[in-house]
C-alpha cells in the first residue's frame, strides 16, 4: 500500500468526519454548534465541555429528557432489518439469482427469517394472552428504555433514569408505572401517539384555540399553558 502524506492523511480523516451523521437539534442545544456531522470545532467543543463537568463548573445536561429521546415501534424495527439486510437474506437471494438466472429457487418463505427475527429475536416482544382486553390497550402504548438501541440489561439502567423526569409530563401516564421494573418501561397517555419521525406527539390547542398535532420537541420548547379544571 502506498504510503500517505501528512497532508493526505487529514484530509482522509475530513472526509470520513464529514460522512458522519448527528442530530443537529442535540448538538446545537447541548453544544450550541450548527452542525449535522462530526467536525473539528465538534471534537474541540465536546472535550471542552467535559473537562468542564470533570471540574464541576458547568450542570451535566439532562440526559433522561425526552428531548434527547427517539421512539421507535415495530415498523422501525423491521425497515432496519430489511435495509441493512439482517441475516444476510438479500446477499443470498442475489447469489442465487447470479448463479441460476431465474426465480426457481425462491420458495415463499424465503424471507421469513428476516422479519422472524425481528419478533423472536426482540427482546421488547411478548406474549399476550388477551384474557383481558385492556392488555392489548396497554401493550400498544407500552415504551420502554430496554432492548435493541436503548439499555441492553437492567443493571446498565442508572438509578437517576429510574425517576420520573419533569418532561415526560403529559406524555407517560404518571399512575400506571410497572411496579416490578421502575423506571424502565412506561405508558403513553391516550392522547399521545407516535409519528413516522420517532417522536411523540400530543393533541394540544395552538394559540388560536384549534386542535392539532405538536411534537415532544415543540411541546417542550414553548411555553404550555395548562387548563385549570
Amino acid at each position: 500500500m502506498p504510503v500517505l502524506s501528512k497532508h493526505e492523511k487529514t484530509n482522509k480523516v475530513k472526509q470520513y468526519l464529514s460522512n458522519t451523521s448527528i442530530d443537529p437539534e442535540v448538538i446545537k442545544r447541548t453544544l450550541g454548534i450548527d452542525s449535522s456531522h462530526v467536525s473539528a470545532q465538534v471534537l474541540l467543543t465536546a472535550s471542552a465541555k467535559l473537562i468542564k463537568l470533570n471540574k464541576r463548573e458547568v450542570e451535566p445536561d439532562d440526559r433522561d429528557s425526552l428531548l434527547y429521546s427517539k421512539f421507535l415501534g415495530m415498523e422501525d424495527y423491521v425497515d432496519e432489518a430489511i435495509t441493512k439486510d439482517r441475516s444476510r437474506v438479500q446477499a443470498k437471494a442475489a447469489q442465487k439469482m447470479q448463479a441460476k438466472k431465474n426465480l426457481s429457487w425462491l420458495a415463499p418463505d424465503f424471507f421469513n427469517s428476516q422479519l422472524r427475527s425481528v419478533i423472536i429475536g426482540n427482546t421488547l416482544a411478548n406474549n399476550v394472552e388477551g384474557i383481558n382486553p385492556l392488555e392489548h390497550y396497554d401493550n400498544s402504548h407500552r415504551v420502554s428504555k430496554m432492548g435493541p438501541g436503548g439499555v441492553p440489561t437492567r443493571e446498565a439502567l442508572p438509578d437517576a433514569s429510574r425517576m420520573v423526569n419533569s418532561s415526560s409530563f403529559g406524555f407517560f401516564d404518571p399512575v400506571h408505572i410497572m411496579e416490578g421494573d421502575p423506571g424502565a418501561a412506561n405508558f403513553l397517555t391516550s392522547d399521545v401517539i407516535k409519528g413516522r419521525d420517532n417522536k411523540l406527539y400530543k393533541v394540544m390547542k395552538d394559540k388560536n384555540k384549534k386542535l392539532k398535532w405538536f411534537s415532544h420537541e415543540e411541546i417542550l420548547n414553548h411555553q404550555v399553558k395548562i387548563p385549570e379544571y
